[in-house]
């Protein structure tokens, strides 16, 4: 494990304060300066630039913070492991909205075979899945969005095709082809922010040189069923992972624009603590879920 001046030092990174890390850790200020300082010398490098009344993180800083985040996640969890064996048929983890609809059930009937006593799976954004990651909330995540590929480990478990979709009725499925500056003519339903799928979509447009801007109407709605349901509406556009809509696609109330330039396959990741002590597991549910 390492020594209390890391402790000190990602407090310290968090709060960026002084006098709020020493009230957390329930010492003195000049003994949180002091072995912050004793780090520095100890390492070589600056790890914090403190001109009053600003407190920055040094680019070092930053990643010996990250680092010591995830050496103690992984420490608690396994000494947990250790001392408990029983809970380490328990597992908890986050999966983004579209993916719960397809992908995270099949995980969940994985993890059953397996005999796992508790599995807890939490649904929410990109964001939000990667927060819990390197927190500990989360051991591990299905998310489709993208992320900073150095900081985590991680296994693709699928490409996905994400498409523009429109009622089976709409104007735009009857063509043969359509442009960007087709689709401008309606309203777009969009993801919230944070959103994986947003953002992907986001740079689809930007790609194109369109802006949600140029849309007459912005729906966001922080639901995919929601989305499917507005769209069989004939109530605008919207982008999505293929099987979010596949049955409604097979019942031919919905149709996948015949867009030309925009259409891509992305891929849906299995994101875990880089160098996780629980990596294998992690690499075998990949592997199981890219055969089902």
């Amino acid at each position: 494990m390492l020594d209390n001046r890391y402790q000190t030092f990602l407090v310290l990174a968090t709060t960026k304060s002084y006098t709020q890390t020493a009230h957390q850790l329930y010492i003195s200020q000049p003994a949180v300066s002091q072995q912050i300082k004793s780090l520095e010398t100890e390492l070589g490098v600056e790890l914090v630039h403190y001109e009053r009344p600003k407190l920055t993180i040094t680019p070092a800083g930053v990643e010996l913070a990250a680092f010591v985040q995830r050496v103690q996640v992984q420490a608690d969890a396994v000494v947990a492991t250790l001392q408990h064996p029983q809970k380490a048929r328990q597992v908890t983890f986050s999966t983004t909205l579209s993916i719960s609809e397809f992908l995270a059930p099949r995980l969940i009937g994985l993890l059953q075979a397996q005999h796992y006593h508790e599995i807890n799976c939490r649904v929410t954004n990109t964001h939000a899945a990667l927060a819990a990651i390197k927190s500990g909330d989360s051991d591990f995540a299905l998310i489709e969005g993208n992320f900073d590929k150095q900081r985590y480990g991680y296994e693709v478990v699928r490409q996905e095709p994400f498409v523009g979709v429109v009622a089976a009725d709409h104007p735009l499925a009857q063509q043969a082809a359509v442009s960007w500056a087709d689709l401008t003519a309606y309203p777009l339903i969009v993801r919230e922010e944070g959103s994986g799928s947003r953002e992907i979509l986001e740079n689809l447009a930007h790609a194109a040189n369109v802006t949600f801007a140029e849309f007459p109407q912005l729906v966001t709605v922080n639901n995919p069923t929601a989305i499917r349901e507005i769209l069989l509406r004939g109530s605008g556009i919207s982008f999505v992972y293929r099987s979010v809509v596949a049955e409604a696609l097979q019942a031919g109330k919905l149709a996948v624009l015949p867009l030309q330039a925009g259409q891509l396959r992305h891929d849906l990741d299995l994101v875990y603590p880089r160098d996780s002590y629980f990596a294998d597991d992690y690499r075998r549910w990949a592997a199981a879920l890219k055969k089902g």
